[in-house]
């Protein structure tokens, strides 16, 4: 056969070779290709392949398990039977395997060359050499396979940029078939930064460092790094910042720093820049700048986080600019023969690494001598003139004058003077004073005041308000300006003048008025505080003269006179006598009060009414009894007894006492229902607080109602019932003397109303068809003379009622003619001349009962019979309706009638096979013959019981045999009646 055309590889991997070729030209006759690859490593070396299509197209086949990277010799031939046709043949390669874990070695790595490494693939396969380039090149360099090591590596040198990144592509080649690629990226160090410097913001302090990135450079951030120099463990720090600046604001004062700068390009490090700074120190702080005699006493302190080598301290006179500096490692330094009084400026530095710190500066004077030959030149009633000489051998700038009182120790300080006097004015009267002059300068004091000492005298007592009792009197008067040591009071009885008495009185031990007494409104207005001398032992009645001084401090005031009386005393007793009938009348008797005990006129008598005027009796009349008359009913008096000497009034006697009230005359009713009565009435004379109004509601509940009107209306009575109401009227209060007049009384009556509800309403007997209630109606609740008791009663649910009525002294009752087994609603009412009352209502579902027996000569009756058979006649009518209707029946046959036969559950024909003699059982289940007639005729004994095996059956009876029947009849499956027993029934004989 022809040779196949032309052959590609169509795909191809590591150990995978797909050829593809087309049919021979012209086809000729052929059914298969042999398809061979050499060297044999594939899974099938050999392959056939079947011709497919007419004209063939073209075919493919596929050697798989080869040799990554090895040369094969593939050849297609035709084949028709036996004869194979020339072969075509080509040779391809399989995909070697690629390199292992590009890396660079970081020592390697410099601004512009690197050395890339690799391992040889993992696993067998043939390649020649390994082909490396850059991702940014298109120039490839070649490097030959070395069997004997694992690793290969190659050095990068021309034309790379510093801090740029490159990927390095890796591939091993097996002729002209390249694996696929490995690679790895490498970054290369960056340039390091140029013209580094620093520079000093001179408001702040903070040190700002510049760089300029290095033009062929690469980089994205840089890295700053600073550490203090001269020390171990010092200040140090690392940040990073994208920019060609930063301010070093966290650099400590007073520190010598190396700060390094490296250009970063994907965390690759240039070569450090290094630069020094320095820090100017912390100001220090002046703590304390005393001024001492002829000198000046300093102390400072620094910032903690500061450090310097030294201070230096300078100062300046303000008047002459004379100066001085020192320089010290101490914090503190004492400055001497400097001039009295002179003020300096004085200025504190910090020194590190030769710079200084911004000055803390302080003004501050040294000690002034003090004036000289001080003197009081003028003296008057509150204000002195002092004088003096200025000071010698001192700068000064004005006087300060002070002065404090003996019991205050606070000073009080007066405007500073420049002339060499100064008055003290509004000096307090009875205070000692020491007044201070003294030299200042620029606010600084000498520490040596001049000074002296004055006393004022005491202020006389003013504005006296004797307070009287009977044995004592109380001066009130306004405690004096100033101070006041003592009150010197002497006093004698005005009659006789040699007995004179004399007190102190301490200010200490004075009284004064508690503050918490005094209104907002009074305690806007400042007055003095009030000063009470309490002179006691005196006697009732008697007029006595005193006289007043002040003392303080040794120094007496001016006198001050006085003449009061005392006031007398009243021990009389006082009964007051009133009563209900003469209600404008009081008369007060009272018993004497001892001449001996007080001094006094007579006695006078108030009722507390301006229209009444007061009634005296001289102290020795003997008729002690005064009456006054034309009082006000119900009204509340103040009575007030007093004695009275001169024109002084005793301490008086109070009682209250209240006249009894006029009663009403007259209660009448505006109108009366069946639960309320409108009452009225007159209002009386005089004075009066309420009305109460008092009535029975029942025989325990007794009732008090008030009221200011007079009128009322009294509700919640009970209908037809009789009430007395009292009125009472009533004067003051429980609290304030209450007095009630007579009572008045009026009987009235409440009109019929509605009955109320029955208290018991229940059944005492219930039959099937009739039921007998029992009820009562409480007497509080008839409301009324009671008509009759009327009953409504209906089926449960139907509208239809029936009534029945009783008469009012019937308290039981019996309903009729009502259904055996259905529910019924009774409702009962009283009845008076206005209405019904409310019903009270009882349910109950009537009973049923077994029929009702009939008469013993009520039986069933024979009607005939044969061998196996009877029938028998019975009627609708044996069984009453009476005790429920009659539902089903049912018959019962015994051949031995002496056996029970009451019970419900009956043998049935079954049963009684055994028996010779058969006992009485139940011909079948039970049933309701009487449908459309009142006769029922029934056979016994139809039915073959063979095939029936439950229940009861009305099987064959037995022949010549006699037999009794009965009738049973059922109101409810549970309850039933029977007939008597049948006349004896015979069956026939069978005919042989």
């Amino acid at each position: 056969p022809n040779t196949p055309g032309k052959f590609i590889v169509w795909f191809r991997n590591e150990t995978t070779l797909l050829v593809l070729w087309q049919p021979p030209y012209p086809a000729g006759i052929y059914t298969h290709y042999k398809v061979s690859i050499e060297p044999p490593d594939a899974l099938g070396s050999v392959l056939y392949v079947q011709k497919e299509g007419e004209p063939p197209g073209p075919a493919q086949a596929a050697f798989k398990g080869l040799v990554p990277g090895r040369a094969y010799n593939i050849s297609v031939q035709t084949m028709s039977e036996d004869e194979i046709s020339l072969p075509t043949t080509a040779q391809y390669r399989t995909v070697p395997l690629r390199p292992m874990n590009v890396t660079f070695d970081k020592k390697s790595i410099t601004e512009n060359s690197f050395k890339v490494m690799w391992e040889a693939p993992k696993g067998t396969s043939e390649f020649d050499k390994y082909q490396v380039s850059l991702s940014t090149s298109r120039r490839q360099q070649a490097v030959l396979r070395n069997d004997n090591e694992n690793m290969a590596w190659l050095e990068f040198k021309e034309n790379l940029d510093p801090g740029k990144t490159y990927q390095v592509v890796v591939k091993t080649v097996s002729g002209k078939v390249t694996s696929w690629p490995a690679s790895g990226d490498v970054t290369l160090k960056p340039l390091p930064v140029k013209q580094l410097q620093s520079s000093t913001d001179s408001k702040t302090g903070i040190i700002t460092i510049s760089w300029k990135p290095d033009e062929v450079s690469t980089q994205d951030e840089y890295r700053i790094s600073y550490h203090e120099l001269e020390t171990n463990n010092g200040d140090s720090s690392t940040m990073s910042t994208n920019q060609t600046s930063f301010a070093l604001e966290t650099l400590l004062p007073g520190r010598n720093y190396s700060v390094t700068v490296q250009a970063l390009s994907r965390k690759m490090e240039s070569n450090e820049t290094v630069i020094f700074v320095v820090t100017r120190p912390s100001s220090p702080i002046i703590e304390d700048l005393k001024s001492i005699r002829e000198g000046l006493n300093i102390s400072w302190k620094s910032d903690v986080n500061s450090k310097q080598d030294k201070y230096e301290v300078t100062y300046t006179r303000n008047d002459t600019n004379d100066g001085k500096t020192v320089l010290t490692t101490e914090s503190r330094l004492v400055f001497t023969n400097l001039y009295p009084g002179a003020g300096y400026e004085v200025k504190v530095f910090a020194v590190s690494h030769g710079l200084r710190s911004e000055p803390h500066s302080y003004f501050q004077a040294v000690y002034p001598n003090p004036p000289r030959n001080m003197t009081i030149e003028k003296v008057t009633s509150n204000s002195v003139l002092v004088h003096w000489k200025p000071p010698e051998r001192s700068e000064f700038t004005e006087y300060s004058i002070r002065y404090r009182t003996e019991s205050e120790k606070q000073w009080i300080r007066l405007p500073s003077v420049k002339a060499t006097e100064a008055d003290v004015t509004d000096m307090t009267p009875g205070e000692k004073y020491t007044i201070q002059v003294n030299t200042v300068s620029y606010g600084v004091e000498s520490p040596n005041p001049q000074q002296v000492n004055q006393t004022v005298r005491p202020n006389p007592v003013s504005n006296i308000a004797p307070l009287v009792d009977s044995n004592n009197i109380t001066l009130e008067f306004p405690r004096p300006e100033g101070r006041v040591e003592t009150y010197i009071i002497h006093w004698w009885p005005t009659e006789q003048p040699d007995q004179v008495s004399m007190k102190n009185f301490t200010e200490t031990n004075t009284i004064l008025p508690y503050p918490g007494t005094l209104s907002d409104d009074e305690k806007v207005v400042e007055e003095p505080p009030l000063v009470r001398l309490l002179i006691g032992d005196l006697m009732s009645g008697v007029m006595y003269n005193f006289k007043i001084q002040t003392i303080s401090y040794g120094l007496t005031s001016d006198l001050t006179k006085l003449q009061t009386r005392t006031m007398p005393l009243i021990q009389s007793e006082v009964v007051i006598v009133n009563n209900m009938h003469t209600r404008d009348t009081v008369t007060l008797s009272y018993t004497p009060t001892p001449q001996q005990s007080s001094k006094f006129d007579l006695y006078r008598f108030s009722l507390g009414d301006p229209s009444i005027p007061d009634k005296e009796k001289l102290a020795n009349d003997t008729d002690r009894k005064v009456t006054f008359t034309g009082l006000t009913p119900g009204r509340l008096y103040n009575i007030t007894v007093w004695t009275v000497s001169g024109k002084v009034s005793s301490q008086p006697i109070q009682r209250q006492d209240r006249m009894f009230p006029d009663p009403i005359t007259m209660l009448e009713a505006t109108g009366i229902n069946d639960t309320w009565i409108a009452l009225k009435w007159d209002i009386p004379k005089g004075e009066y607080t309420s009305f109460e109004v008092q009535y029975l509601m029942n025989d325990s509940h007794y009732v008090q109602n008030y009221t200011v009107n007079n009128h009322i209306t009294i509700t919640d009575l009970k209908p037809h019932r009789n009430y007395t109401i009292t009125v009472v009227v009533r004067s003051g209060t429980e609290s304030s003397v209450l007095r009630v007049s007579l009572p008045i009384s009026a009987n009235f009556q409440t009109k019929e109303a509605l009955p109320g509800r029955m208290d018991k309403f229940a059944p005492i007997d219930i039959q099937p068809s009739e039921i007998t209630f029992e009820w009562s109606l409480p007497p509080n609740e008839q409301n009324g003379i009671i008509r009759q008791f009327t009953i409504t009663y209906g089926l449960d649910g139907s509208q239809h009622t029936q009534v029945k009525d009783f008469r009012p002294n019937e308290l039981r009752g019996s309903i009729k003619g009502l259904q055996p087994g259905k529910s019924y609603v009774f409702r009962i009412q009283a009845k008076t001349a206005i209405g019904y009352g409310p019903e009270h209502i009882w349910k109950q579902k009537m009973p049923i009962l077994a029929p009702p027996k009939p008469e013993t000569q009520v039986v069933p009756t024979e009607v005939g019979s044969s061998a196996t058979t009877i029938e028998i006649r019975f009627r609708k009518h044996y069984f009453s309706d009476q005790n429920g209707v009659v539902t089903t029946y049912t018959i019962i046959i015994a051949e031995d009638d002496s056996k029970n036969a009451s019970g419900l559950e009956m043998p049935s024909w079954r049963d009684v096979q055994s028996y010779s003699v058969w006992p009485p059982y139940q011909v079948i289940e039970p049933y309701y013959p009487f449908k459309n007639s009142s006769v029922e005729d029934f056979t016994i004994g139809t039915e073959n019981c063979d095939a029936k095996k439950t229940g009861y059956c009305n099987g064959p009876l037995k022949s010549g045999t006699t037999y009794k029947v009965k009738v049973r009849a059922f109101t409810a499956p549970d309850k039933f009646t029977d007939t008597a027993y049948s006349y004896p029934i015979r069956t026939g004989k069978f005919v042989q």
